[in-house]
């Protein structure tokens, strides 16, 4: 084994090494070898179709190499009526997949157009401009009722940006609004997942929507009557508490999807603690068994309110949960929008192609408190809203390490310094972004607040308020 070797590695097969060392570790030097044997030199990292034509030639050298592991003779069942020849060829072949499966996911990767990395970005940089301007919200007492100041809900998704690539490649927009009703993909964000819900629908509407559920204020689309984010015309589930109910309600579309042939896909996303909720697990059984078309996303963010993983989960990471249902887990960094884009697309492709569910675990950290209220505890003081980060100080009861840790990984400014090194967008132009979303925050921040002020004036007349936008 080549271990010495592995430091030295670069592009497709020094992130083959990472994969395969975490998912398949007895099996890194037979994959290593495998690749270099059928792809003497560098691989251009950028050539999409030169990955998928080696994936074929990968999966039959590492098959060769697989079953000429020397192996003694066992005559036990490894379980009652399997013999252990029958679980080690299982065994190969799940390896043959799941190293398919990371070819695939680079060809996605290198495939993502400068549009669409271009359009991750600004939809990261809306993100946090739209968590900022709820910060404020709930700091400044700017919307009303009556006389009194309402400070909202206030789940932001501070350090979790990225998320907003899942969608990338969803069914979504306006061409897919018909006279039916919606024909797109669904998607089920947890409460803080704000990059979600944009990613679906990125304009002036959606972030009013935002403004309006977690203000209580009426309009579209709870009308007052919830704090949590939802558009079902744009094929957004409102969440729920508890928040596993949204997995079940996942699972009931893609039997609903599956039955009707339509090829759409369901997607459900929930915070690692919410993944102890038996709903949950009920749900992902469901369509595992049944090979809906959905995906399962457990958004690792280290704590759970307050209470960190390893007092809610023994787990090494969450998506080895996945083999206990029969489907494919990856483990992926949360602040890489190229990762994510390329694991939710071929997640996808999968259950459209009717092969069911995966589990794709995202790990990043919450860089705020559980909600507005929670950051004075969390961070030790209540932080003004910023394009940064706060810094954490001794009284928060968020981890040092790991908190020092995520904070170098900002996503907003890593991803716009990668596109800038590739060339896909221009010097300074993550400062142009951050201002043009500051401007539609601000303008759809004012409907909100002048829209409390008529309800105010229409409480203290007796005259009953407009409704709607």
């Amino acid at each position: 084994m080549r271990s010495t070797g592995i430091s030295r590695l670069t592009g497709l097969e020094s992130r083959l090494a990472a994969f395969v060392a975490e998912q398949l570790p007895f099996a890194l030097d037979t994959a290593l070898h495998s690749l270099s044997s059928i792809s003497p030199g560098e691989l251009r990292q950028s050539d999409a179709a030169a990955i998928d034509a080696l994936r074929p030639l990968f999966r039959k050298e590492f098959s060769r190499r697989l079953a000429e592991m020397e192996v003694s003779d066992i005559a036990e069942e490894t379980t009652p009526g399997v013999s252990a020849q029958t679980r080690l060829e299982q065994a190969r072949n799940a390896a043959l997949d799941a190293c398919d499966g990371f070819l695939r996911r680079e060809s996605i990767r290198a495939s993502l157009t400068k549009d669409e990395r271009r359009e991750i970005l600004r939809g990261m940089v809306l993100t946090r401009a739209v968590d900022n301007r709820l910060k404020q919200f709930f700091t400044g007492g700017d919307v009303r009722w009556q006389e009194m100041a309402f400070q909202g809900k206030g789940f932001r998704s501070l350090g979790q940006e990225a998320i907003y690539a899942a969608g990338i490649r969803l069914r979504r927009g306006p061409a897919f609004q018909t006279a039916g009703g919606w024909r797109g993909d669904v998607v089920a964000p947890v409460i803080r997942d704000v990059g979600v819900a944009l990613a679906m629908r990125h304009d002036e509407d959606a972030v009013r929507m935002i403004f309006n559920s977690q203000m209580g204020k009426a309009g579209p689309p709870m009308h007052g009557k919830d704090l949590h984010i939802g558009d079902w015309a744009w094929g957004v589930l409102p969440a729920t508490a508890p928040l596993s109910i949204g997995t079940m309600s996942i699972a009931g579309l893609a039997m609903a999807f599956w039955r009707d042939h339509s090829e759409r896909v369901a997607l459900s996303f929930i915070g690692e603690g919410g993944s102890s909720l038996g709903e949950w697990h009920e749900a992902i059984n469901l369509c595992a068994a049944r090979r809906l078309p959905a995906v399962f996303c457990v958004e690792n963010n280290q704590t759970a309110l307050s209470t960190p993983v390893r007092d809610n989960s023994a787990v090494r990471v969450f998506a080895d949960k996945a083999p206990g249902y029969g489907i494919p887990g990856l483990t992926i960094d949360g602040t890489d929008p190229d990762a994510i884009a390329a694991a939710f697309a071929w997640a996808v492709e999968r259950a459209r192609d009717g092969l069911g569910p995966t589990l794709i675990e995202t790990v990043s950290m919450r860089m705020c408190g559980h909600a507005h209220h929670d950051d004075m505890l969390y961070l030790g003081k209540d932080p003004q809203p910023s394009w940064e980060y706060a810094p954490l100080l001794e009284t928060g009861y968020a981890n040092r390490e790991l908190y020092e840790f995520w904070a170098r990984r900002d996503p907003i400014p890593a991803y716009a310094a990668r596109l800038e090194r590739e060339g896909v967008i221009g010097g300074g132009e993550l400062a142009e972004l951050k201002k043009c979303a500051e401007a539609l925050v601000a303008a759809q921040a004012r409907t909100v607040i002048e829209g409390a002020a008529n309800t105010c004036r229409g409480a203290r007349s007796g005259v009953a308020p407009r409704t709607g936008r």
